[in-house]
């Protein structure tokens, strides 16, 4: 939700991530850029997972978990499924205004990874957050 903070105060949407190890610990963070970097592709879990790559200098990243405000759009979720990421928590559910509409847990079924996901965390604020963020938006 940090992350998230940092893009709604740049006018970006209200969307964050994290990458943690196994045990927890945070390695990388990202939010929304997709607005000040005129790039449709500058989400919060794709600006994550270009930093944490080159941080570590390898494209796989199945040693580690991730976190994100809001169950991840396709691209995403696909992109994270590539590199090997197979641990996701978010916390707001899939917008249905998401286009395509396809789910976290409709890509989980076609993955050849089994994929643990838990969905749900802080979901009240987490929702809160991403409605704030996005009436600042319309402002």
């Amino acid at each position: 939700m940090d992350e998230a903070e940092k893009g709604i105060k740049k006018s970006n949407s209200p969307f964050g991530a994290i990458l943690t190890d196994k045990k927890g610990s945070i390695v990388e963070v990202a939010h929304n850029t997709s607005k000040t970097d005129c790039d449709p592709t500058a989400h919060a879990e794709i600006n994550l997972l270009r930093k944490a790559g080159k941080k570590y200098k390898t494209r796989v990243l199945e040693e580690y978990c991730l976190f994100s405000n809001a169950e991840s759009c396709s691209m995403c979720m696909s992109a994270a499924i590539k590199a090997g990421i197979t641990f996701f928590y978010f916390g707001a559910p899939s917008e249905k205004s998401m286009d395509p509409y396809v789910t976290v847990f409709d890509l989980a079924k076609k993955s050849k990874r089994k994929l643990h996901i838990e969905t749900g965390i802080l979901k009240k604020e987490c929702m809160e957050q991403i409605k704030r963020g996005r009436n600042k938006l319309l402002k």
